[in-house]
This record gives C-alpha cells, sequence and structure tokens, in this order.
C-alpha cells in the first residue's frame, strides 16, 4: 500500500474509546462518557457525563498534557511504547441541545532508526 492511499475508517469517539477501554482503562466507567479530561496534581482525572470523576486504572500511563492543565488541548497516554494522544472537544458544556463530546484521537508511532 502506498503512503498516500486513501484509508476508510470510522472516526467517531464511540470507536476511539474502545480502543482507549482496552489499552487506558478507567478506574471506573469507560471513555465513553467523558465529558472531559483535566489534570490536578500531575493525575489525569476524567470527569464523566453524568459529573462524576475517575482516573486511570494505571496512573503512569498519563504521560503528559499540551496546554492549560485546567483545560488540556492534548493529553498522551503510553501502555508498552503504544501512544495516544487525546485532544479534548472544547465545546460548551451543559449547554441546552449541545451536541454529545467527540473527543480526538491519534495515535502516536515513534520510529528507532
Amino acid at each position: 500500500m502506498g503512503t498516500n492511499q486513501h484509508i476508510e475508517f470510522d472516526q467517531s469517539w464511540h470507536r476511539a474509546a474502545e480502543l482507549l477501554d482496552r489499552k487506558f482503562p478507567l478506574h471506573e466507567g469507560s471513555h465513553r462518557s467523558a465529558a472531559d479530561y483535566v489534570v490536578h496534581f500531575d493525575h489525569l482525572l476524567i470527569i464523566r457525563s453524568d459529573g462524576s470523576c475517575t482516573g486511570l486504572a494505571q496512573p503512569s500511563q498519563f504521560v503528559e498534557a499540551g496546554g492549560d492543565w485546567e483545560s488540556p488541548q492534548s493529553i498522551r497516554l503510553e501502555d508498552d511504547g503504544f501512544q495516544v494522544e487525546i485532544e479534548p472537544d472544547r465545546g460548551a458544556i451543559g449547554a441546552v441541545g449541545a451536541a454529545p463530546r467527540e473527543h480526538r484521537l491519534q495515535m502516536i508511532t515513534t520510529f528507532d532508526i
């Protein structure tokens, strides 16, 4: 397959959350219910759509956050060399008629040369 070929894939947050739940499980619940991701005292907190908070089952998988820790632009997680970056949806929280959160997930690949 050439590098310029188009690849079809499901871009929904639900699909990305399945991957996150397998590789980076939460202490409670699923990434599907994540309304927001914040950092508090070097720990990743996931604020769920019901208002409750949880963290990663393995807190050491949190690597870094980009931007303001109270509303980071990116969250990097790592599991045995496999890295992902979550870009939280920063739309209005709790707005009447607001669409469900659609965070963005990127897989990060590094090559050892």
